[in-house]
């Protein structure tokens, strides 16, 4: 059986450029990370960009499956300085409601390979459905996670970090 237990959480009480989990231990197999938000971006949804460790470089592999209604598309990105995930609520969003979003980021902390993750994002008002997975192309455990907005986020946004390991 799997044992999850919460690392940290962050509840935006202001709205906030970015949202950084620094010092993550190396104790645990994976992480998940489960997140309410909004995003001060014009628009109905945005992406939040996400980066592992400070690295700007262009390291990062994304693939996306999108629903919207009756359509669907499929797109991939290779030499990104960023994740493009997970999906904001965006401010003309005709809903008051925060999206949901649950990013898994698998093998974080195994220095033999890269650090893979899955990103899962339903953006409220909207109503999109997005399915991802991205690569960060380094070999070096993940101690630092960032989320930064497309433009703020906005106040009342929450990310909590779960460590999950087998018993």
């Amino acid at each position: 059986m799997a044992i999850m237990e919460a690392i940290e959480t962050v509840y935006l009480e202001a709205d906030a450029a970015s949202v950084t989990f620094s010092s993550i231990p190396a104790t645990y197999e994976h992480l998940q990370l489960r997140c309410s938000l909004r995003d001060a971006v014009m628009g109905a949804r945005s992406s939040t960009d996400l980066q592992f460790n400070s690295d700007t470089g262009s390291n990062y592999t994304l693939h996306r499956i999108h629903a919207y209604g009756s359509s669907k598309t499929a797109a991939g990105w290779a030499s990104q300085t960023k994740l493009y995930a997970p999906n904001a609520t965006g401010k003309d969003s005709t809903s008051a409601d925060y999206s949901g979003a649950v990013v898994d980021i698998l093998d974080y902390a195994n220095t033999n390979k890269n650090t893979s993750c899955q990103f899962r994002s339903y953006v409220a008002g909207v109503p999109d459905v997005f399915f991802e997975s991205g690569l960060w192309d380094d070999t070096s455990a993940v101690s630092t996670i960032t989320l930064t907005g497309s433009s703020v986020i906005t106040r009342g946004s929450q990310y909590t970090l779960y460590g999950i390991k087998s018993s």
